[in-house]
């Protein structure tokens, strides 16, 4: 009974917790009647979980003074999720005629299967001691008990049938990455759902040990499976889109953090292609001492900046600055026209040169361009910052592998602001000056 307990335990948790996760949405929309189809099935297979765990089947059976009777209410709820997924994944259908008349059928299956299944329960003796894990084994050959249990089956075997079916057919039809990947993970539920049912109908035939030890044991366990699977299925396309919005954030700031110290020489040579100004540099760095001094300071000043910037928000510049893949985008394209206000100042002997260097360190392709870019970039930097004479006709040209392609462009910019940042050979050729604003994140 220990494994029963734990078990149930934790797949009560699971369901409860995916039907907590649909319930803000379910408060939110609750005229969608898929959605509340998916709730109640949901909560109707998270139920029969806290119920048949032995510690709490005993207790109700004591409480109402009658053995065994938790066992009707657990394969009732049972049933009603079977029937609340298949009418759910029907009403998928663009046939609507086809709906109406297989949610009738589902219906009035699953409807006369309860009331039979309430009727033979009743009717049946089930009076003889407590059997919270091996009810089925034991009461395999009672009358009326073992048609009340070949109802169940057959609905459950029925059911995830239908589910597999259904699942993978419009897990190909979808066009929704996380819907698609849902669904395919309710077919494999469904298909351990079969791994509780079909030992149930082979017990009521040939009941022996071995089937008796499946069907108290292995079946019970392949079910907490399939409602694993179908908590995490039928939740995943919400849960989904919000790790792949996770995921984005993740690069964008990255990007944007190893973007910085190239950006920020744009906003200091040329700050009228700059859209956000960037901060002061910081004077001093976090560190394990230091850190509550400076974070108390930061705090108090944001708070004081922020009071007195009030009467002067730009409502575009403040929806800007929080939209982190607006501020990239910015970011790309203002070094861009530093590429080109820059592109006077190039010299191709010092191309030459970063070329020799990255060659002889090793590098090819798109990392040795790079460099090669960074190189020209710092070192123009340096021309204009010195008040060098423009050359009467430029000598070099950026690279530019992107041609045309957002995504590509992206990459390489970033790869330039990398080499910019931290390449040994631009520090060799073109040395920064050391008041270069930090890195926003890693300061």
């Amino acid at each position: 009974m220990l494994l029963h307990n734990v078990v149930y335990g934790i797949m009560t948790v699971i369901t409860w917790s995916a039907f907590l996760y649909k319930a803000k949405d379910l408060a939110k929309g609750w005229r969608n009647p898929e959605l509340r189809l998916l709730c109640l099935a949901i909560a109707t297979f998270a139920t029969p979980f806290a119920l048949a765990a032995p510690w709490l089947y005993v207790r109700l059976d004591t409480l109402f003074d009658y053995p065994n009777l938790t066992t009707l209410p657990v394969y009732l709820s049972v049933a009603t999720c079977l029937s609340s997924f298949l009418a759910l994944l029907v009403s998928w259908s663009s046939a609507q005629s086809k709906v109406r008349l297989w949610h009738r059928l589902i219906v009035g299956y699953a409807v006369l299967s309860v009331i039979a299944m309430i009727v033979l329960f009743l009717l049946g003796d089930v009076s003889d001691g407590e059997h919270p894990v091996d009810f089925d084994a034991y009461y395999a050959h009672t009358p009326y008990i073992s048609e009340f249990l070949l109802v169940y089956a057959l609905l459950f075997a029925a059911s995830m049938s239908g589910l597999m079916v259904l699942c993978w057919r419009y897990s190909k039809a979808v066009d929704k990455p996380w819907l698609r990947r849902g669904l395919r993970v309710v077919t494999v539920g469904a298909g351990f759902g079969l791994g509780y049912a079909l030992p149930k109908l082979i017990s009521l035939r040939w009941n022996t040990h071995l089937t008796d030890l499946v069907n108290s044991y292995a079946a019970p366990m392949s079910a907490s499976v399939a409602a694993g699977l179908f908590a995490v299925g039928f939740t995943m396309p919400a849960w989904g889109a919000g790790l792949d919005r996770a995921r984005q954030f993740s690069a964008d700031a990255r990007a944007y953090r190893r973007l910085y110290p190239l950006w920020s020489e744009v906003a200091q040579r040329f700050p009228q292609v700059v859209l956000i100004k960037p901060p002061p540099p910081r004077t001093k760095h976090w560190n394990t001492r230091n850190f509550p001094q400076l974070f108390q300071r930061l705090v108090i000043e944001v708070r004081d900046g922020r009071l007195a910037l009030r009467p002067h928000d730009d409502p575009e510049v403040v929806h800007t600055a929080s939209d982190l893949k607006m501020l990239v985008f910015r970011q790309i394209t203002e070094i861009r026209d530093l590429q080109l206000r820059l592109l006077p100042y190039y010299e191709e002997q010092v191309a030459a040169d970063a070329r020799v260097r990255a060659k002889t360190a090793r590098l090819k392709g798109n990392k040795l361009e790079a460099v090669v870019e960074a190189v020209q970039i710092a070192a123009a930097l340096q021309a204009l910052a010195a008040g060098r004479q423009m050359p009467q006709s430029p000598s070099g040209t950026p690279q530019d592998p992107a041609d045309g392609n957002i995504e590509k462009e992206h990459a390489w910019v970033t790869r330039v602001a990398i080499a910019y940042h931290s390449s040994s050979i631009v520090k060799a050729l073109a040395p920064t000056s050391d008041d270069q604003p930090s890195d926003p994140v890693t300061a």
